[in-house]
């Protein structure tokens, strides 16, 4: 471990953004009681250069900034950019302040990570390729992504397969939509929403981020009433009105009706009713 100058770190996208409220609690506990865990960094060769990138410690490095210090303690590690990705994602899954939301993501995130690292491990591989059996050693030794998802956060295989079913049908428009509200901190709340379609989360969001609802349910009953209550136009009253009267009309009123119109109609029209 040694200390490196801040303006030196440089910081790669992150899964998450940092959160004010953490970097203040951060920054009033290092003030007090020093750094406990150093930041981890890595050194990159982008084209003819080399620099250091942050690998994990977003919001510890963020927080040395708020104190204004010019130096930080890091720990340098080797590491590919899918290492140095797992390495950020796993220090963030160990995290209790973790809201639903961005544990979801860390772990769909991570499931991507794995497969690629581990792409004999992925359900539906070619079990029958040409080189599989040379890589099958490997396989067996790289266990399935739920399992060493468990193993690495003490989370449930169960409850891990669920949290990336429900991140991978929520967009990245929606999924800012979420941190909008107070969904975000909900993993019940994000299973209903995700089980809506695109539209209909993006409108469920709106009514919540607008502050007239809290859940999910509330905002589809608020939506609901207002489609029932938008304003009908002369023309669709008339067709309604059309509706309505066909099914009030006996038989030889609606031969009446079709013949005027100069058309025939069997026994089903003439006894059939229709939805007003």
């Amino acid at each position: 471990m040694s200390d490196l100058p801040l303006k030196d770190i440089v910081v790669p996208e992150r899964l998450r953004p940092t959160h004010q409220d953490w970097i203040e609690v951060l920054a009033s506990s290092m003030a007090e009681l020093g750094l406990k865990e150093p930041v981890v960094v890595r050194e990159v060769k982008r084209g003819r250069s080399k620099q250091i990138e942050l690998v994990a410690g977003a919001h510890r490095l963020a927080a040395a900034e708020r104190l204004d210090w010019k130096e930080i303690p890091v720990s340098l590690v080797e590491a590919s950019d899918l290492e140095a990705r797992l390495i950020e994602i796993d220090e963030n899954l160990m995290r209790r302040e973790l809201s639903p939301l961005d544990r979801a993501i860390f772990l769909n995130e991570r499931k991507k990570v794995h497969e690629e690292m581990y792409p004999e491990t992925k359900h539906g591989g070619d079990v029958k390729s040409a080189d599989f059996k040379e890589k099958n050693q490997m396989a067996n030794l790289a266990t399935r992504f739920s399992k060493a998802a468990a193993e690495k956060t003490g989370l449930s295989e169960r409850s891990i397969r669920r949290a990336v079913s429900i991140i991978v049908r929520l967009s990245p428009d929606v999924i800012e939509l979420v941190r909008s509200t107070g969904l975000a901190e909900s993993g019940k709340e994000l299973e209903a929403l995700a089980k809506k379609e695109p539209a209909a989360q993006r409108a469920i969001l709106n009514v919540i981020a607008d502050g007239n609802a809290q859940k999910v349910s509330q905002a589809e009953v608020l939506l609901s009433m207002k489609s029932s209550m938008a304003p009908v136009s002369e023309e669709e009253k008339a067709f309604r009105t059309l509706l309505a009267s066909w099914n009030r009309l006996g038989r030889k009123r609606r031969r009446q009706f079709l013949g005027e119109l100069g058309l025939e109609a069997s026994d089903v029209v003439l006894d059939g009713k229709v939805k007003e």
